[in-house]
């Protein structure tokens, strides 16, 4: 998927460690999900993950002694272990973003080619392409240390 004409998004392709249903549950499990996402040294707390298409993810991002803040969106497409689509804003900010993960198995790893399309400026754009880079760095670790192909219970 590339960004539609006029609209900003960037697109990250990047090989990580495990099969495509790994990667996929990482990104769907509540529990694996918390692991993950948000910055190093901040706790996240999903409070609502409903993996379909219409269903609602919410959850905060706290950081010790400091502000939290609320993230969510609704999911749009849900095409298990291939394509998971959602919704991502702020909450309480009416500019609502989509992200698109799109999964495939390369070799054992599976190939993530992540979409993120609908910034407004590009000082928005440049700090979720940091951001995404470091969540993709800390669901790597996460994927590593759960083994390649193990996939939790």
């Amino acid at each position: 998927m590339n960004p539609e004409v006029g609209q900003l998004g960037l697109v990250i392709d990047r090989r990580i460690p495990g099969s495509p249903a790994l990667v996929f549950q990482a990104l769907t499990d509540p529990a694996l999900y918390a692991r993950w996402m948000g910055p190093s040294g901040s706790e996240t707390y999903v409070d609502e993950m409903d993996v379909r298409p219409g269903g609602v993810l919410k959850f905060r991002v706290r950081f010790p002694g400091g502000p939290e803040f609320a993230l969510g969106g609704t999911y749009r497409e849900v095409d298990p272990p291939r394509r998971l689509v959602h919704t991502w804003a702020l909450v309480g900010d009416p500019a609502e973003t989509t992200v698109t993960f799109d999964l495939s198995d390369e070799f054992g790893q599976t190939r993530i080619l992540l979409t993120h399309v609908g910034f407004t400026d590009r000082e928005d754009m440049g700090q979720n392409d940091a951001g995404w880079h470091h969540q993709l760095d800390r669901l790597v670790s996460l994927l590593e240390s759960l083994g390649a192909e193990e996939v939790p219970g």
